[in-house]
């Protein structure tokens, strides 16, 4: 095989590529934004708001402070506030999770008043581990959806590099042509 049939061949596989790449990675960004979007329309009604700077301990204050009073929107904030929650939770029984507590609150042979007490801090810390599980699955979405749109002007990216490329290789393939038919017309012209 000629050297300009290995060029058409490859810069053929390129364009290919290139249309693939371009293709896919727009379809990335679109689906990533469409997602980030979808995140923000589910946590905006919400109105979780974090405490103002002073409202916070100072342990808060070290790790959260930066988030004082901004409305949670996005998925970094999400995880930001599940960490918030979690910090209270660990208060309500001395560390105890939802799981624990309600186990011990039914546990035989408890006198109806501290059996009453354990279920009221089952039912808070159920709560709050039910909202520190689904703002963490906005994070979790929120994450994948970035990185998406990260891969996808990535590919992007790629994909022109290779439409460059497969170009750049067209024209090599029409120049070796010529380089080829230049003897045979010197040839031709002598006889």
């Amino acid at each position: 095989m000629n050297r300009k049939t290995w060029d058409q061949l490859f810069s053929t596989a390129g364009v290919v590529l290139a249309v693939a790449l371009i293709v896919l990675g727009a379809l990335a960004v679109y689906g990533g934004n469409f997602a980030q979007s979808n995140v923000t329309d589910r946590l905006e009604p919400q109105n979780i708001v974090f405490p103002p700077y002073d409202a916070m301990t100072p342990e808060e204050q070290a790790e959260l402070g930066d988030y004082a009073e901004q409305q949670v929107v996005n998925g970094d904030q999400a995880e930001a506030y599940s960490r918030y929650i979690q910090g209270h939770l660990a208060e309500i029984n001395e560390g105890a999770t939802y799981s624990e507590t309600s186990a011990a609150a039914r546990e035989e042979g408890l006198d109806p008043d501290t059996a009453a007490e354990l279920q009221g801090k089952a039912d808070t810390l159920f709560k709050g581990e039910t909202l520190r599980a689904i703002l963490l699955n906005a994070y979790g979405w929120w994450t994948a959806a970035t990185i998406a749109v990260y891969a996808g002007y990535l590919m992007i990216v790629a994909g022109i590099l290779f439409a460059v490329l497969a170009f750049l290789g067209f024209r090599h393939a029409n120049r070796v042509a010529e380089a080829q038919a230049a003897p045979l017309v010197k040839e031709t012209a002598a006889v």
